[in-house]
């Protein structure tokens, strides 16, 4: 039976420790490498839905101001329009427009007068 070398069993020791050593690095590194990819890759995805859900606001927005400006439209072209059926009955009959003027303007009165 070979003797004991307790120097040459220290050597062996320090180099196992030396090679798990730059194991545990390169396994460090790796893992480094591994968490950053897959952060990367989860604030791309949510970087892309952000993306997505600001071109759907945008877009609702935009229908929104399209029907509001038509039904601004709209109500200009029934504005104009009642305002020209008021004026040609105003027209065909103005003794009875002027008494309803007077009608409506002695009921407001009566209305806001105060007591």
């Amino acid at each position: 039976m070979a003797d004991p070398n307790p120097q040459e069993d220290f050597a062996k020791l320090s180099a196992d420790l030396a090679v798990l050593r730059a194991d545990v690095a390169r396994l460090a590194d790796t893992l480094t490498t591994f968490v950053k990819a897959e952060g990367e890759a989860a604030a791309e995805a949510v970087s892309g839905r952000l993306r997505e859900g600001k071109a759907r606001a945008e877009a609702t927005a935009a229908g929104l101001m399209d029907e509001g400006a038509a039904a601004l439209d709209e109500a200009r072209l029934r504005a104009k329009a009642a305002g020209g059926e008021l004026g040609a009955a105003i027209e065909r009959n103005p003794l009875g427009a002027v008494s309803a003027a007077l009608g409506i303007g002695f009921v407001l009165g009566l209305l806001t007068r105060g007591r």
